[in-house]
């Protein structure tokens, strides 16, 4: 696993020099998104006027003769405390516009501080007009989103009460919609607030550009990580993202020839060249994918073979260490087709594939020779296929079938490592050892 000072690794890349630009544009970055946790705060200036408020969350100080602006809030967790200290010790005047970039927690979740002046029309609140919507969708589903975000984050998400989270119920003052930018000077300085149909992680993500100083503010349209094959579907849980629209938007940056993408974490991207280039292929990475998944749905192939078959090629290769090629593959084939296969009329009804397990496991004679079945598949080198069988005897966790699991999702483990570094896909391989570990540590003291 790459390991580093996070701190170097963020200060280095915003300090990043664009000759990079002449040279082909990085397959894979050394950072993942688990390091975010480690990122200290800081106020790193990115000119004589703006500031990169560096955290878990980071987000943007721009100042002006007449007032200072934010782009995004950070999280609501305790760090934001010291990056608001931050704020009012490098601001130059009042906040007079604060503009959330997505209704995420990590962009959104300072945002309360500010209710009563935006309430008292004091301070103006910008977000896409889709803010409210994407943001019903987790605040009406929490307890079921927080149950999926214990498995993959358990040291950071409590199962105990709700907690309210009063930035999903802020409605913005200023609503910007998709192809009506709002354009705005204030001390001198020019804003533009774009809001295109579909971005990197939602319907309602939108760029802030300062077209004199040719800063892009992104938010999270490139993801976690730049550059990344981006997150079309994330397995946390959220609406698809639709790839057609995601590559518009990339057209849109193009368009706009940014000199920095002001991006939300580890770091800042500079220098015209480099951005045009890897714009471009995250770009075009997405529309080979889109391409290739025309070809083998209207070719006849299923979705389970185009999730095995659609990979990058070399020149488009890109990090996968948060969006993955297959799952948007799956995602995008829904988008289009829906989640109805035509491979089994069962499929139709709620009786769920777990519910003839029990029967599958008497009539093999129960479920360690399944345990067997799945070893031989071990000794073949397939993981996958002994996990499958193994889900079948998920019902009769004896200790082959434990023992088994663990050695099974072990070395998907060690592949996902090895491999892509995806971290959700890492998240959740982990969870199952540890749910199969701690079964196994139960039958021991029985």
């Amino acid at each position: 696993m790459r390991i580093r000072s996070i701190v170097s690794v963020a200060l280095g890349w915003l300090l990043l020099v664009p000759s990079l630009a002449a040279q082909q544009v990085e397959k894979d970055v050394d950072v993942r998104v688990d390091d975010l946790q480690s990122m200290g705060a800081a106020a790193v200036p990115m000119n004589d006027f703006v500031y990169r408020i560096e955290g878990e969350g980071a987000f943007f100080l721009i100042n002006t003769s007449e007032g200072s602006v934010l782009v995004d809030t950070g999280t609501s967790l305790p760090q934001n405390e010291e990056q608001m200290r931050l704020v009012e010790e490098h601001a130059t005047g009042p906040i007079r516009k604060v503009i959330v970039t997505h209704a995420h927690g990590d962009h959104s979740g300072g945002l309360p501080r500010f209710e009563e002046a935006i309430d008292a029309g004091e301070v103006e609140f910008v977000a896409h007009h889709r803010y409210g919507y994407m943001s019903r969708l987790q605040d009406d589903f929490l307890p079921y989103f927080k149950r999926r975000y214990h498995v993959l984050y358990p040291t950071r998400v409590d199962l105990g009460p709700e907690k309210p989270r009063p930035y999903w119920n802020m409605e913005p003052s200023r609503p910007v919609y998709p192809g009506s930018d709002y354009e705005f000077e204030l001390g001198g300085v020019k804003f533009v607030v774009i809001a295109p149909e579909n971005g990197g992680e939602g319907e309602d993500g939108i760029l802030v550009w300062l077209p004199e100083s040719r800063i892009l503010f992104t938010g999270d349209l490139f993801g976690t990580l730049y550059p990344m094959f981006p997150n079309l579907y994330t397995v946390r849980g959220e609406k698809y993202r639709d790839p057609l629209d995601y590559i518009d938007a990339l057209d849109l940056v193009l368009d706009l020839e940014p000199e920095t993408i002001a991006h939300s974490h580890f770091r800042n991207a500079e220098g015209e060249a480099y951005i045009q280039a890897s714009v471009t292929k995250m770009r075009d990475a997405v529309q080979y994918m889109w391409d290739e998944l025309k070809k083998g749905m209207n070719g006849g192939k299923t979705v389970w073979e185009l999730m095995r078959d659609i990979q990058l090629p070399p020149e488009l290769e890109l990090s996968q260490g948060h969006g993955k090629v297959s799952w948007s593959v799956r995602a995008a084939w829904e988008i289009v087709a829906g989640w109805y296969y035509y491979d089994t009329i069962a499929n139709l009804y709620h009786v769920p594939p777990t519910a003839i397990h029990d029967d599958l496991v008497d009539m093999v004679g129960g479920p360690d020779q399944l345990a067997d079945r799945a070893r031989r598949y071990l000794k073949q080198g397939k993981p996958l296929e002994a996990v499958r069988l193994l889900d079948v005897a998920s019902g009769s966790p004896t200790r082959r079938v434990l023992e088994t699991r663990i050695e099974a999702v072990g070395r998907l483990l060690e592949g996902a490592r090895e491999g892509l570094g995806n971290y959700s896909e890492i998240g959740l391989l982990e969870a199952d050892l540890r749910a199969s570990r701690e079964k196994l540590d139960a039958l021991s003291k029985e």
